[in-house]
């Protein structure tokens, strides 16, 4: 049984998927297992391209009939065989500091692990919608520290915000989970992921199923933002529309859609949808009534102003809402106010503006991390 799984569902990305494939193998270790799975209708290019990588640890599945990015993701960690799992999206890459932080995790019996990482925007990022951000930049420097995490904590400050992944959230995601953990979740509601979107679903699980989380202050992967992704999108301005016209999302999603979060897809929908109906799934109601909508709706009101007449509309519905987002607003003002008064969280820690390759950003990682020693716990 290796270490550590790395399983990356795809979607009809293979221009990322290659980079993503050829800068993992090159990490050369038996404790690691990658699973490839595939929803792509025509596999053809990347079967041809996995079979020139000649790695066995490489481990390909492929459905051709469409299915959503719930249920892709499940069936890729269903074939995971490691005692720790990542997961990534097919931009992304990892570091050979991976397998460092799953022996820490294992040796201390921590059912799950969150880290520091860098961003890196491939050569066809595009920045219509936002200020252009450096090609690759370290949002935080990474110390050898250890920290325990208090899951249910983390998760409860993201129930108050509205929503939304904090850094130090247990997650599978841009993150390190356990087998005896994931396989918990998956007795409990049947799925390792209940919700539509699988960062926040499997981090709402972990954070009500871990007994023992710990922070890492080392970079483990590389995490990479091409065009096509949903960061992508929302630089483009293009990261809402429609819940019936996004093929990754379940079929059932309009009936299924919680009717206190505005029926409009978002980064900030989607993600409260899948807290929500993860919190619903483990049957934790003390902590779905904590969830602030008012937070919500701000934060979208925020992030999709050209959509301020829909917003308005869905709260007429009922004009309580208009309260909670005058509140949300207000909130948020003084929440942005104090986050950017921090120095630390000001600028980025570290920037590079001519970096090209997911190869090269994974190099430039590995330095980074390389200069780290043993991990020092901090009570």
């Amino acid at each position: 049984m290796p270490l550590v799984s790395v399983i990356i569902p795809t979607y009809n990305r293979y221009k990322y998927l290659r980079e993503c494939l050829k800068t993992i193998v090159s990490i050369q270790s038996d404790e690691l297992e990658i699973v490839v799975q595939d929803n792509t209708a025509d596999n053809t290019e990347i079967v041809e391209y996995i079979d020139s990588l000649n790695d066995k640890r490489i481990k390909y599945y492929h459905i051709s009939e469409h299915i959503s990015v719930m249920e892709n993701s499940d069936e890729a960690v269903s074939h995971s065989t490691g005692r720790y799992v990542c997961m990534l999206g097919d931009d992304d890459t990892i570091c050979s500091s991976i397998l460092k932080a799953a022996r820490y995790c294992e040796e201390n019996r921590f059912d799950a692990c969150s880290f520091v990482f860098p961003g890196f925007n491939w050569y066809d990022m595009t920045f219509e919608a936002k200020k252009k951000e450096a090609n690759m930049f370290f949002r935080f420097e990474a110390t050898g520290s250890a920290e325990s995490v208090d899951a249910k904590e983390e998760l409860r400050n993201s129930i108050k915000r509205g929503g939304g992944l904090t850094n130090r959230m247990p997650r599978l995601y841009h993150g390190l989970v356990g087998r005896e953990c994931l396989d918990r979740i998956y007795q409990k509601v049947g799925t390792y992921f209940p919700g539509p979107s699988p960062d926040m679903a499997n981090g709402t699980a972990v954070c009500l199923e871990a007994e023992r989380a710990v922070f890492i202050s080392d970079y483990l992967i590389v995490s990479g933002y091409g065009h096509e992704s949903a960061r992508g999108e929302g630089n483009r301005g293009q990261h809402y529309g429609k819940l019936n016209e996004k093929p990754w999302l379940p079929k059932d999603i309009v009936e299924r859609w919680n009717p206190n979060i505005p029926d409009i897809f978002s980064a900030e929908t989607i993600i409260a949808q899948s807290l929500t109906e993860g919190l619903a799934a483990f049957k934790a109601n003390s902590l779905l009534k904590e969830f602030d909508y008012g937070k919500l709706y701000a934060s979208f009101w925020w992030h999709h102003k050209d959509a301020t007449k829909k917003l308005l509309r869905f709260c007429a519905k009922r004009p309580s809402r208009f309260l909670q987002l005058l509140h949300g607003i207000i909130a948020k003002r003084k929440e942005r106010k104090e986050y950017f008064s921090n120095p630390s969280v000001a600028s980025n820690f570290l920037e590079y503006q001519s970096i090209k390759t997911l190869s090269e950003a994974q190099s430039i990682t590995e330095g980074l991390s390389a200069k780290i020693g043993d991990y020092k716990f901090i009570e």
